[in-house]
């Protein structure tokens, strides 16, 4: 059916319409129209609301943008009907057919739309699925208490294991080792079904036996062919050498065949000792209908060898293994994904689909199946009943969805899916009865449906475009120059079929330039420049040299445009009155992927030119992600000296092979690093990944020592982004192990969403490197494609794979030939789609680069790669043996075909050839300053700062100290005393014989921190054992400390109005873990400090340098009782062994020995001044209840009292210790790992 050019002003907005828009022909932009003219009602349609009109696209991004968009033209229509003048066609055009006496009622539907357009429905299409699901979740029988989660590949992963451990544990040996030949892990596994996991629409190309019965039949040939082989060996082999066999295949006649010698000897071997199976090649030689014969040899019909027969069908059931392992594979992986999703009420982007398109289409399969077969009455007429039940929800739904939004536009309409599709068709049908009219409007473009990869299905728009019958299409280009409009015209004009579809052609545009637009510059105005790349005449063109030579040439002569730029002789103009100098950020260069990216920044440094790369890449895929992995790997465990080692040699950290060296040697050094790699960890446990891994990059200058790296920013923002994904995802797992297992996981398959994709690292002046599917909806004034003419790697057959047929997808479980044939002309057809896209982007000029990338045989024979390529296929290269001068005859006929405007009959300045010389000179960037920049020069500061300054804690204070440990977790220091103690009470496990020091504390802490006190049994059945794990603790200890922690909860803290509390009476929104805190302090010394305190009876020696800066600290526990808050440190010290040991005058002396009193005075000053912030009437007496240091060994509810050290510092000396530290009034600030909300203190 013919389009019909579309005028967005007298579109009729009614039934169902498909607008196609090429590229740069203003899609957003008629869009934005079509919506105001829903907004203001017109040909007796009655006005909209912005909550009534859906608008659908397929990102974040793109539905950001859409509302911006039409924010401004509905201001810009606002303007325009209170009189003013705008620079916009279709809105005056509007404003003069609206009737006059309207315009009043028009301004307030336009202001209410302002107004409203934060809650209009605007939606992605996984947006609007979750937003009707949860709207109407009856009808669509939806549970209500769905949760939606963007990434359920843990699910996918985890069902995986499952289907491992469950299909391959159990298998004997001789299949095992087939699967594990082909899958030597699950994620072997996983990489090949990931594509068909989410394919659900796909058909098999053949059918294929079930897995199960292909494991008995092989069992049973193997042990068949076992037995019979000894017995008719000699005889096969006589009757082998009897016949006329290839001496290629098997050797000569003459020597006795020794090729068939050999793999006789093979299958000998593997009938006595072979496990497995034998080689696929060893059986394909010997069966029977694969025999290589010489030329014009037959076998005679009298020939008995029925054992080439038995290993021809055992051949065939081996192919028939995988396969059906796959088959098998596919469905129970699919299948245990739902069933856990389901468990958890998790519902993932491609659920939200599924969910409302079954609610949609109200079809229950399996039921609609057990209506045809042969069942009782009863049962029929029940599964009759149910289905009639089922499509009145279904309508009632539909009609629901219809009514609340009459009309729908569904922006990027190419990217669709069969079952997006099936949505808006069930919601929106093509013929709508009378009682409801609605309308749906379809716009895409099928030549840029270039999003296979992500499940877009360009059959799905072809088969929605032959279901509907109104068809226009929107034909002027706003983007580009008129010469660069006719010079894509006529390129993709070339041949007959430039997309190899019936269904897709291409329709010529025209431009809205008159043009004015150009480059103007001395070598050539021409705005599709054509670069030719020659083979070496006899060695051919390999694809590395290629790509470099082509790289080196778009990097001169980016070099050379910007040099002429330097000196105002390379200019944009964009109207014949308007003209800027070229700039770098001015040109793009278009590209594949990451490996094109990086020869293109390689050489485009080489000549000082600064670039950055925008990419649809995942981050999972960078070489920061897999060095991320090993630094992960030291953190989660710093004991491990390897893992600790094999991080310190990424690049990223900057170690020398000489720092490594040290590392080995030095004693000193390698404990330094440990403990700082141990700092990191408890970083991690108490406040997140990200928090641990900034403070690594910040204590190892990574941003001062990346500078020296050629493309630091690039490394800095994955490092980053890296870091936030990370954080975001460990609220979702379970400890350190279960994060770093997903991480390497989500490497390994390097799948990611919008999310992780690769961010911008830089917005300077750059010349932009960008991927083609990252370019599309953009626009750039000047384009190089230097790599189009370099074909992909076809040289290996996928098996199995996805392909087209009939507008079917198809699962090609064998890779077969016709198969192969079918794909590779899919992946032809898109990659036109690509050259497209990629051709459409620039506004003046475009850099095409052809290279005959090609082998040359010792006898001259060519293989040229350039007709598997899209812009061989629009020169007409078809021939594999094409030589260079072939592509310089088909090019010469485009530069020199005619091209004039139609307006003025001038001639165009299409299209430009250039011929390569590889052997060029390098261009360098011309170091002059651009005229567009200023001179800068720093401010001289006349602040004076002091070196001195820093930020301390409590533990610096005090390391001087005889007894004092530094590390974190390190204070389970034992007193001097010695106890005697029975021999059996030694030995036994107990909290007394439990292990000290460091880790231990760390231990003891991490599981305070992570549970709930209020359901301590619950939690500590979790995260016990977990911890126990991570801190590497015996499992033996299990019991002891699951007991000791209740215990600890239920003993007895005494208050001193003589009252007690215990810790298993706090809830969560009562407490605070770990709450940080900077001190503002002023220059101090020990003398003073130490005089102060023992003023008020806190005597004690303090040996410390003079210290200014800021007293950073984490309280273990801050928590709120009957008005009071009070502060908790866990000490896990060894006092004793026994209860005895842990009465006053044995806490106190602890207390005294390792300055915990000045912790706890620095911990009150802390929490003073944030209460003093946060409680208007707050008073110290009234609301500070003291401070609780709890020696865990020692806290039983049998002994109240022991374990627990209660004090709290009278006001003055907090008052007075206050006035010490500061230089002038002002308060602590205090956060929290979890949240800095003060109300989690009820505050």
């Amino acid at each position: 059916m013919t389009a019909t050019a579309l005028d967005a002003l007298t579109l009729p907005l009614s039934d169902r319409r498909l607008i196609e828009a090429s590229a740069g022909t203003g899609k957003t932009y008629t869009i934005s129209g079509l919506y105001l003219r829903l907004l203001l009602g017109d040909n007796g349609r009655e006005p909209l609301s912005c909550e009534q009109i859906l608008v659908v696209t397929f990102t974040n991004a793109a539905t950001a943008e859409l509302r911006d968009r039409i924010r401004n033209r509905i201001k810009l229509c606002y303007q325009r009907f209170i009189g003013l003048d705008v620079d916009d066609d279709f809105i005056n055009r509007l404003y003069h057919s609206y009737p006059s006496a309207d315009i009043t009622l028009a301004l307030r539907r336009l202001d209410l739309a302002l107004k409203s357009l934060d809650e209009a429905a605007i939606f992605t299409i996984h947006g609007f699925c979750q937003r009707i699901l949860s709207d109407m979740a009856f009808e669509s029988a939806l549970l209500f208490e769905s949760e939606f989660t963007l990434d359920d590949s843990q699910y996918l992963q985890h069902s995986v294991r499952d289907f491992w451990r469950h299909a391959c544990y159990q298998l004997p040996e001789l299949l095992a080792s087939a699967i594990e030949g082909k899958f030597s892990q699950p994620n072997d596994l996983l990489k090949q079904l990931r594509p068909l996991i989410g394919a659900s629409q796909a058909k098999l190309n053949r059918q294929v036996k079930p897995f199960d019965e292909v494991c008995q039949a092989l069992t049973q040939q193997v042990s068949r062919l076992r037995l019979e082989w000894p017995r008719v060996r000699a005889q096969t082999e006589e009757l082998l050498h009897s016949l006329p066999l290839n001496g290629v295949s098997y050797g000569k006649a003459d020597d006795g065949f020794p090729k068939l010698a050999a793999m006789l000897a093979s299958m000998d071997n593997w009938c006595l000792y072979g496990a497995g199976l034998p080689a696929p090649k060893l059986l394909d030689s010997l069966s029977l209908s694969n025999l290589k014969l010489k030329k014009g040899g037959s076998i005679p019909l009298d020939s008995e060898l029925p054992i080439l027969g038995q290993i021809e069908r055992l051949n065939e059931t081996i192919n028939g293994l995988i396969p059906a392992f796959l088959v098998k594979a596919r469905a129970q992986i699919s299948a245990r994904t739902q069933e856990l999703k389901q468990e958890r009420n998790l519902l993932s982007p491609d659920d939200l689909l599924l969910t409302l398109a079954n609610a949609i289409i109200g079809l229950d399969l399996a039921m609609c199946q057990s209506a045809n077969a042969d069942e009782s009455s009863d049962e029929s007429a029940h599964i009759a009943a149910s289905l009639l039940a089922q499509q009145a929800i279904s309508q009632q739904l539909t009609s629901s969805i219809a009514k609340r939004f009459p009309v729908a536009l569904i922006d990027e309409f190419q990217d669709t899916d069969p079952l997006q599709f099936a949505i808006f068709s069930g919601i929106y049908p093509a013929v709508a009865s009378e009682a409801q009219q609605h309308t749906l409007l379809m716009i895409g473009d099928p030549k840029q449906a270039i999003y296979a990869f992500r499940g877009a299905d360009i059959y799905t728009y072809i088969s929605a475009r032959q279901q509907t019958a109104h068809h226009y299409h929107l034909d002027t280009n706003y983007r580009s120059s008129l010469a660069m409009v006719s010079a894509v015209n006529q390129l993709f004009t070339q041949v007959d079929d430039p997309f190899i579809s019936d269904t897709i052609s291409f329709d010529e545009v025209k431009a809205a330039d008159k043009g004015s637009k150009a480059l103007i510059e001395p070598e050539s105005c021409a705005a599709l420049q054509l670069r030719l790349l020659a083979e070496d005449p006899d060695k051919g063109l390999n694809k590395t040299t290629a790509r470099k030579q082509l790289a080196a040439d778009a990097s001169n002569e980016i070099a050379r445009l910007l040099n002429l730029a330097s000196s105002g002789a390379a200019t944009l103009v964009a109207k014949t009155d308007k003209s800027s100098p070229l700039k770098a950020k001015d040109i793009a260069v278009l590209v594949r992927d990451r490996n094109e990216a990086n020869v293109m920044r390689d050489a485009l440094t080489q000549r000082g030119i600064g670039a950055v790369f925008l990419s649809r890449d995942s981050v999972f895929d960078t070489d920061e992600a897999r060095q991320m992995v090993l630094i992960l790997r030291a953190l989660v465990d710093p004991r491990d000296e390897r893992a600790i080692r094999a991080a310190l040699a990424c690049p990223l950290l900057g170690f020398s092979a000489d720092n490594i060296h040290e590392f080995n040697q030095s004693e000193n050094m390698r404990a330094q690093i440990l403990e700082q790699f141990l700092t990191l960890h408890q970083l991690w446990l108490r406040r997140g990944v990200m928090p641990a891994l900034l403070n690594l990059a910040d204590s190892l200058n990574l941003l001062t020592r990346l500078q020296q790296a050629k493309d630091a920013d690039r490394q800095l923002t994955d490092f980053r982004h890296l870091a936030e994904l990370l954080q975001q995802k460990a609220a979702e797992l379970d400890g350190m192990s279960a994060l770093l297992n997903w991480f390497e996981q989500e490497i390994s398959l390097h799948q990611g969403g919008e999310e992780q994709q690769l961010r911008l690292e830089s917005e300077q002046n750059l010349v932009q490197i960008v991927t083609i599917h990252k370019s599309k909806g953009l626009e750039y004034p000047v384009c190089f494609l230097p790599f189009v003419s370099l074909a992909r790697d076809q040289s290996r057959r996928p098996a199995p794979m996805l392909y087209h047929q009939a507008q079917h997808l198809i699962w090609d479980i064998d890779g077969s030939d016709d198969g192969w044939e079918l794909a590779k002309q899919e992946t032809l057809a898109e990659d036109l789609r690509l050259l497209y896209v990629a051709l459409t982007r620039p506004v003046y000029r475009c850099y095409l680069y052809v290279a005959n990338h090609c082998r040359i045989s010792k006898k001259g024979d060519v293989t040229s790669f350039l007709k598997d390529t899209a812009i061989g296929y629009l020169l007409g290269i078809r021939a594999k043996d094409c030589r260079y001068i072939d592509i310089a005859n088909s090019v010469n006929a485009l530069v020199h075909s005619d091209a004039t405007d139609s307006d003025t009959n001038q001639p165009i300045d299409l299209i430009a050839k250039h011929e390569i010389n590889p052997l060029q000179a390098e261009i360098k960037l011309q170091t002059t300053a651009s005229t567009d920049m200023q001179t800068l020069a720093a401010r001289t500061p006349k602040a004076r700062f002091s070196i001195s300054w820093r930020v301390g804690s409590y533990s610096g204070l005090v390391k001087h100290l005889p007894h004092e440990k530094v590390q974190p977790g390190a204070d389970d220091e034992a007193d001097n005393s010695i106890a005697i103690l029975e021999p059996d009470v030694i030995t036994q496990d107990n909290r007394f014989s439990f292990e000290r020091g460091a880790n231990a504390g760390s231990f003891m802490h991490s599981v305070l921190e992570l549970i709930d006190f209020i359901h301590a049994e619950r939690d500590l059945s979790k995260h016990l054992p977990e911890a126990m794990k991570q801190y590497q603790i015996d499992t033996r200890w299990q019991d002891v400390l699951y007991h000791w922690y209740l215990d600890i909860l239920r003993s007895p803290l005494a208050l001193s109005d003589g009252t007690s509390l215990q810790l298993s009476e706090l809830t969560p929104k009562h407490k605070l873990v770990e709450m940080e805190f900077y001190l503002p302090t002023v220059a101090i010394n020990d003398r003073t400090l130490a005089s102060l305190l023992k003023r008020h009876g806190y005597g004690g020696e303090l040996r410390f340098d003079s210290f200014q800066g800021m007293l950073k600290g984490f309280i273990d526990l801050t928590f709120e009782y009957q008005g009071k808050y009070f502060i908790a440190d866990y000490k896990s010290n060894h006092l004793g062994d026994s209860s005895e040991h842990y009465l006053h005058p044995a806490m106190a002396s602890a207390i005294q020995s390792h300055r915990y009193d000045l912790q706890y005075l620095i911990y009150t000053l802390a929490l003073h001044r944030y209460l003093k912030l946060r409680l208007k009437d707050y008073d110290y007496e009234t609301h500070m209840g003291g401070c609780f240091y709890l020696f865990l060994r020692g806290m039983t509810a049998e002994r109240p009292g022991a374990g627990v050290f209660f004090d709290k510092p009278p006001f003055i000396l907090i008052d007075e210790l206050d006035a010490l530290l500061r230089a002038q009034p002002q308060q602590a600030s205090a956060t929290n790992s979890a949240s800095t909300n003060s109300q989690e203190i009820n505050v």
